[in-house]
């Protein structure tokens, strides 16, 4: 089980891919797929991250809450007629085994309930031609479910009721020949590395599998050389992506390590880069900022996975590679999105969001951007990467950049410019986008200051170019943050939990109140108050000059 030295040419694994499409086009596929059954697992190991305790009971009772949605069937989960596509892909990629297991009175409770649902499965999986459905075999669901089974190996096949060893074998054998045709070529983003993490793991667990575990780990060193861009940031520039990849890679080294193989270089590289920039993405609550696709997260499970890394960088400043700017000074900190939005195909995840900002101060957040919902189909999925759900400047109610109808970022996509100083503890930052120039001319520049005393952060939002154009620059307040305004209506005090006061000052733009959801907490929605600041250009364009100061307690 050697390393490969180089990675395996993209030609021959995209003839690979194109040799597995005309065959399942044809109806052939079953013979790529056969193959002798192997054995099992040189080892069982335990899945290295815990699972929650609440949603296997719901498993164990027949309610089935994947991607945020419910499912009661009567029977097979595996039946349920209209399921949302990503209650399909959570549901058939079997990472809740995890949960099942953390939710058992005893060992044999979970492992009986789980034997029962893998079945099922088997079942469903029977009646359909060899890699026909084109969720449940999908490369990143299938390298998902291939390493949730390798992971509860034992609660699968063990037990008075463990009665499947023959056939989950023989699934698990068509399981990887699949991805052996297809992972690296199929998916999206951080689908591509998920469909090749399972190869990886199943070559090595198990031996039949093992003469492809040198182009598997080749497959993964090219994957990590496009996807963690220099500065460590993932290429889809999503914070929780960023936790959920690096959890990933530092459950595989740790299985490397345990069957006492050689850890690829790339692995190790590739963590100790990620690491850093985790930290980066944290609020001092220790959750994440919440850009592209992200929720706060579990501060204990992000402890964990930087814990296991083993990582010592501490967080930069900023990401030049990623596009994000950090400002820190006391316990203000501040994370800005100034970077343009990631290309194909690791743009599924981004929203239109350009210069958008967080703060907080200690463990409290203040201005905040809306997050992700958990119900990944459905209205909110879109509403939530509009830029109107960020703490930035609108014009004309128009997203900065374009959604495609298919998810992607559409032509028109802003390019950003930065400039950053720092001198004597305080930090300057001169941002500016170009997503409004072709349809309005005109340019959205933020410039932000950062007090070295960490209690006063200003800011000026201008708005250079046509006359005429109507704009709203939003700043979204966290659900535990009080809001008022004051009598002439140019200044608002926040006050948070703590009883911290926060005015901001605003000079240029009419101020206002208004409703806005939270989606990045552990409800699913929560009602919030966001601050408008409205006007139109004029022959000079607009600036919006604002203040944000800690109140000094008396």
């Amino acid at each position: 089980m050697e390393p490969v030295a180089h990675p395996p040419s993209l030609i021959g694994q995209e003839a690979r891919y194109l040799v597995a499409r005309l065959a399942r086009a044809t109806g052939l596929y079953r013979y790529l797929l056969s193959g002798p059954r192997p054995g099992a697992p040189s080892r069982s190991i335990a899945d290295p991250w815990l699972g929650d305790p609440a949603l296997g009971r719901a498993i164990a009772s027949g309610r089935y809450i994947f991607a945020g949605t419910t499912q009661t069937p009567q029977g097979s989960p595996w039946e349920v007629a209209d399921a949302p596509p990503g209650w399909l892909r959570e549901a058939h990629g079997f990472s809740w085994l995890r949960d099942l297991a953390a939710a058992g009175s005893s060992g044999d409770d979970s492992a009986r309930s789980a034997q029962a649902l893998v079945g099922l499965w088997l079942d469903w999986d029977a009646t359909k031609k060899p890699g026909a459905d084109r969720i449940a075999w999908s490369a990143a669901v299938t390298g998902r479910r291939v390493r949730a089974w390798l992971n509860h190996w034992s609660m699968l096949i063990g037990g008075e009721s463990g009665t499947l060893g023959p056939e989950i074998l023989n699934s698990l054998g068509r399981q990887v020949r699949h991805l052996d045709l297809i992972a690296g070529a199929e998916g999206d983003g951080e689908e591509r590395l998920t469909a090749i993490l399972g190869l990886v793991q199943a070559s090595l667990m198990v031996p039949a599998f093992h003469p492809r575990l040198s182009r598997a780990v080749g497959l993964m060193e090219r994957e990590l050389t496009y996807s963690i861009l220099p500065d460590g940031c993932h290429a889809t520039r999503s914070p929780r992506l960023q936790f959920e990849v690096m959890r990933d890679l530092v459950g595989l080294r740790e299985l490397f390590s345990e069957l006492q193989a050689e850890v690829p270089i790339c692995l190790v590289t590739a963590i100790d880069r990620m690491a850093p920039v985790l930290r980066f993405f944290r609020h001092g609550d220790g959750g994440l900022a919440l850009f592209h696709d992200t929720r706060e997260g579990v501060s204990a499970d992000i402890d964990g996975v930087l814990g296991r890394a083993d990582a010592k960088g501490r967080a930069p400043a900023r990401c030049p590679h990623g596009g994000f700017e950090r400002l820190v000074s006391g316990k203000l900190n501040i994370i800005v999105d100034a970077g343009a939005p990631p290309g194909a195909p690791y743009d599924s995840h981004a929203h239109a969001a350009p210069l958008a900002m967080e703060v907080s101060y200690g463990t409290e957040r203040l201005i905040v951007n809306c997050g992700a919902s958990k119900v990944i189909d459905g209205d909110w999925a879109k509403a939530q990467r509009s830029t109107a759900a960020h703490s930035t400047i609108g014009v004309e109610d128009t997203n900065a950049d374009e959604i495609s109808n298919d998810g992607r970022i559409g032509r028109r996509r802003a390019s950003t410019v930065v400039e950053r100083n720092e001198t004597d503890g305080a930090v300057w930052i001169d941002m500016s986008h170009d997503g409004y120039l072709k349809p309005f001319g005109v340019t959205h520049r933020r410039r932000l200051y950062l007090a070295p005393e960490g209690t006063d952060l200003r800011g000026e939002d201008r708005l250079e170019g046509t006359e005429g154009r109507t704009f709203t620059l939003r700043f979204h307040l966290h659900p535990k943050v009080q809001v008022s305004l004051l009598s002439n209506h140019s200044a608002a005090l926040l006050k948070t939990p703590s009883g911290s006061g926060w005015r901001l000052r605003v000079s240029g733009a009419e101020m206002s109140l208004a409703d806005s959801i939270y989606l990045g907490g552990p409800q699913d929605t929560k009602r919030t108050q966001q601050i408008l600041l409205t006007g139109v250009t004029g022959p000079e364009g607009a600036s919006v000059k604002w203040a944000l100061q800690r109140e000094t307690k008396r």
